[in-house]
């Protein structure tokens, strides 16, 4: 509909184009929740490897979700290295128990899923074979000759074969998705990991060089100290070898 149509249709409000307009509107408004929602991301947001920047959330309201996760994400790493206050091995068993702690979640969530998964299609085949019984059933009370009960059988057989057919193209669509799901983490995990790396190197090699750096400063203090304190033993050494004054007690009169 172009946009002259649309104002005729707004202007003469008809049952008719009432209907069309707000099929027209329903139409727009569920395409724009479509592209809202849509998401490119490997992982769900709560697997992500993030700094907790809810204190800024009011001054980040403005910022696209992605790009505020990718800032989460890089003050994450910031965070890590962000002082030489833990050694390189520190640093890396931080890392470490961190990427742990979101793979057993992961997998806590998947195994949650999977039996949630069983359990529905458990149920499904409880109610189904149950229905058959019933059916089976409620046919045997009635008086049928062959041609009937062949009839009846072969859609109970057809029904069961259905229903199955169904059944494992589920199970092999769940199977195909929680496929998916590992991939993408693991994926996504493994970038983590070699970006981690990366930093790890570069971290190693400052941290070292900070530790020379305050050693260094260390030993240029305490040497200062040892020529000062030259120096003051050098500036009182006539007055030592002087021969000591008495004096003399007060008289009294």
């Amino acid at each position: 509909m172009n946009l002259a149509r649309l104002k005729a249709v707004i202007a003469s409000p008809s049952q008719n184009t009432k209907t069309l307009f707000l099929c027209v509107l329903s139409v727009l408004v569920v395409s724009g929740n479509v592209w809202a929602n849509d998401d490119t991301t490997l992982v769900d947001d709560k697997y992500s490897l993030k700094a907790d920047r809810e204190a800024l959330e009011k001054l980040r309201k403005d910022i696209p979700a992605e790009r505020q996760k990718e800032n989460d994400e890089k003050a994450f790493m910031d965070q890590m290295m962000a002082d030489f206050s833990r050694s390189p091995g520190e640093v890396r068993n931080k890392f470490s128990s961190i990427v742990n702690k979101k793979r057993e979640l992961f997998s806590k969530d998947m195994n949650k899923q999977r039996e949630q998964f069983n359990k529905t299609q458990k149920k499904e085949r409880e109610e189904f074979t149950k229905e058959q019984a019933e059916a089976r059933k409620s046919f045997a009370k009635k008086k049928s000759d062959s041609d009937e009960r062949k009839e009846f059988f072969d859609d109970l057989d057809a029904k069961r074969k259905d229903f199955y057919a169904d059944q494992k193209e589920k199970r092999d669509e769940f199977e195909a998705n929680m496929r998916d799901k590992r991939k993408d983490f693991d994926d996504y995990m493994r970038a983590k990991n070699d970006e981690f790396n990366q930093l790890h190197r570069d971290y190693s090699k400052r941290y070292d060089e900070n530790k020379k750096a305050q050693a260094d400063l260390k030993k240029q203090a305490e040497q200062k100290r040892k020529d000062l304190q030259k120096k003051l033993d050098a500036e009182y050494e006539p007055i030592r070898k002087k021969d000591p004054t008495v004096l003399a007690p007060e008289m009294s009169e």
